[in-house]
């Protein structure tokens, strides 16, 4: 199974997650978002972080080697993780959320989908807007 595939019963593979780096101060793991809501790795820690900083792949229009999304896409796959992350947060806990602007197809206009990908994020855990 490759990294971040699930097992046939659709639960995440428990080793497609796993601690990428270590230090007294806490550890990066490194898999997919999704199986890392799910895994033990961050269930053990609901209701205790203080920040959560996360950078996910923009809505581009032109697709990346790593596969972004976008449109309605994008918006329902960021949206998906913001009960999962919104748990971890301890109760003076936030999220950072850093998307990047894109630009619509052939118009020298900005897309607002990374706007409306942040305030979907924001309704979805019933968040405030820093």
């Amino acid at each position: 199974m490759k990294d971040g595939a699930s097992n046939p019963k659709g639960t995440p593979d428990p080793k497609s997650v796993k601690p990428a780096y270590e230090t007294p101060f806490g550890s990066v793991l490194e898999g997919k978002i999704e199986d890392a809501l799910e895994s033990e790795h961050l269930n053990r820690l609901k209701g205790k972080v203080n920040l959560i900083l996360t950078s996910p792949p923009y809505p581009l229009v032109r697709k990346k080697q790593y596969g972004n999304s976008n449109g309605q896409e994008y918006l329902d796959w960021l949206s998906s993780l913001a009960v999962g992350l919104s748990d971890l947060l301890a109760d003076d806990g936030s999220i950072v959320v850093e998307i990047g602007n894109a630009w619509e197809p052939g118009s020298p206009t900005m897309s607002t989908l990374p706007l409306e990908a942040l305030m979907a994020f924001k309704r979805k855990a019933n968040l405030n807007l820093c």
